[in-house]
């Protein structure tokens, strides 16, 4: 056996790379049955190379290798900033790669690593982890089962189950890339974002962790108990809890069965206020006949758990297979169903058409119940290609479905209507004007089958040859067929004005003035059953 103490000279590499120099050791010496390459360092280890100082309890040298091995509180410390702990550490002084092992623990100023397998490349300062590990910093706590972290740009790229742990939400991913300095964090596969309100599901884009801003794209997806939102790419403030979306985005409630759609959004995650706009419309898809309405803008406002309101501000349109709507602002409430119109709105259900200054749409499982239109109400349906229309008006109506078809109508207040009597060949006859409290139709396959007057009746029955063009119509009647919605895509047309009306294209004809009459007879006086609206 032979021994060598401290203050002895140790040959540099034969290839001429900086030797590893011994600082400090309490024994130094040379055993053949220990390691026959080997010189053994016994007791407060100190060695250096180059800009690094590592430390440990024991070593074994190898000086032709330029490596050695640490046992027992390893640690490197190298410039001001940088310390490195563990059990075991196996030093290459040729490619300055240091395998450390058993309880790793990293310090790189305010960032600490920890680990069971490091592998550091002094070289290119970068460590990597293969057997789990974690790294945390001021703000999070990132761990996987892979990572790599860069002692130079303080960037970590962690791989497989990789969790970030932040105090607001936990991200859950296959690769991640960090950036310790900047708290961002660079979403770069399929990854799901927890958080106290919901999940957001993504697979590229930036989160902002310190300021809790996303960046997503591919196509995000929140989910927020029965809502979940998606659009190609999404803007995401947490801490105002608040989410703008741009390009094919869908807003939906499953439990309400109700969609928005757009190509760019903003939602409020807190209120439950969402804003859509750019081709915006609303699906609702709880019966088999949908519904489909457009608007410049749409907002989504959830009142409750059980009751989401949708406004419709600016060239609203609505389509459904039974009826179709618009208006200058539509208002949608599901918890009753209700559908309010604003802005001199029309409503058209098979052949015929409703108007005023407000007009309400009731819907019962599904289906169109009933219609109320108040102030200034009108009811119009063409009788035949001639001109001739049905029409009734007054201070409010109601119109009644069944079957997806108009069944009955009610006008109250100041009713006035214009009718015609057809023969069996459904040619008009008779033109039948009168005035009344109340006025009560009723319809059979789109076609006018029974008329009802209540009160005080003052009209007039005429032959329908004798009628002059003044007597068709009332001075105010609009026939608007033009801007009704034909089909889903309609909705997306710009309505125009109305104003084409069918007094304005009618033929010009000569015919003398109406026979008029002290009392009125009916088309049909057969006794019907009131049909009030829901309490």
């Amino acid at each position: 056996m032979a021994s060598w103490y401290r203050g002895d000279t140790v040959s540099a590499p034969k290839d001429g790379k900086e030797r590893i120099y011994i600082e400090n050791v309490d024994l130094w010496k040379y055993d053949r049955e220990i390691d026959t390459f080997a010189q053994l360092l016994v007791g407060n280890v100190v060695l250096r190379h180059k800009d690094a100082t590592m430390y440990c309890d024991s070593a074994k040298l190898y000086q032709e290798q330029n490596r050695f091995e640490g046992f027992g509180a390893v640690r490197i410390e190298q410039g001001d900033s940088l310390e490195i702990t563990c059990g075991y550490i196996d030093y290459n002084g040729m490619n300055l790669l240091a395998r450390l092992r058993e309880s790793v623990v990293m310090n790189h100023g305010n960032n600490h690593l920890y680990t069971d397998s490091l592998d550091y490349d002094r070289k290119t300062g970068i460590g990597y982890y293969f057997d789990t590990g974690s790294v945390t910093d001021t703000l999070n706590v990132l761990s996987s089962t892979y990572g790599t972290y860069d002692t130079k740009t303080k960037k970590v790229v962690f791989e497989e189950d990789v969790v970030l742990d932040n105090p607001n939400f936990k991200l859950y991913t296959d690769q991640l890339n960090y950036d310790t300095e900047s708290k961002l964090a660079d979403i770069v596969s399929p990854s799901r974002i927890v958080g106290d309100s919901g999940i957001i599901y993504t697979s590229r884009g930036t989160y902002d962790t310190d300021r809790d801003l996303a960046y997503l794209m591919n196509r995000p997806v929140m989910v927020s108990g029965t809502r979940w939102m998606t659009g190609d790419s999404l803007f995401y403030d947490r801490k105002a809890m608040r989410a703008e979306m741009y390009n094919h985005i869908q807003m939906k409630d499953t439990a309400q069965q109700v969609a928005l759609f757009g190509n760019y959004a903003i939602y409020h995650e807190d209120i439950g206020y969402g804003l859509a706009k750019d081709s915006a419309y609303i699906v609702e898809y709880s019966s088999e006949d949908t519904l489909y309405m457009h608007a410049k803008l749409m907002e989504m406002l959830k009142v409750d758990s059980l009751c989401t309101l949708f406004k419709g501000k600016g060239n609203a349109r609505l389509y459904r297979p039974n009826a179709q709507a618009v208006a200058d602002s539509i208002i949608y409430n599901t918890r009753d169903s209700i559908m309010v119109g604003y802005g001199k709105p029309f409503i058209w259900s098979g052949k015929s058409q409703v108007t005023g200054d407000t007009v309400s749409l009731f819907i019962k499982n599904g289906a169109l119940d009933y219609a109320h239109i108040r102030e200034n109400a009108y009811l119009s349906s063409k009788v035949d290609e001639k001109k001739h229309y049905n029409q009734m008006r007054g201070r409010e109506v109601l119109a009644y479905f069944s079957n997806e078809q108009m069944d009955s109508v009610w006008t109250r207040g100041n009713a006035e209507v214009i009718y015609y009597s057809l023969n069996p060949d459904s040619v008009a006859t008779e033109h039948v004007k009168a005035q009344c409290s109340e006025i009560f139709m009723q319809f059979e396959k789109e076609e006018l089958s029974k008329v009802k007057l209540l009160g005080r009746q003052v009209g007039t029955v005429s032959p329908v040859l004798l009628i002059d063009e003044s007597q068709l119509y009332y001075p105010d009647f609009v026939w608007f067929p033009e801007g009704r919605p034909t089909s889903f895509l309609d909705i997306f047309r710009a309505t125009p004005k109305p104003g084409s009306s069918a007094k304005d294209q009618k033929e010009e004809v000569n015919t003398p003035p109406n026979q008029e009459t002290e009392a009125l007879t009916p088309a049909e006086t057969t006794e019907v059953t009131k049909k009030e609206p829901p309490k």
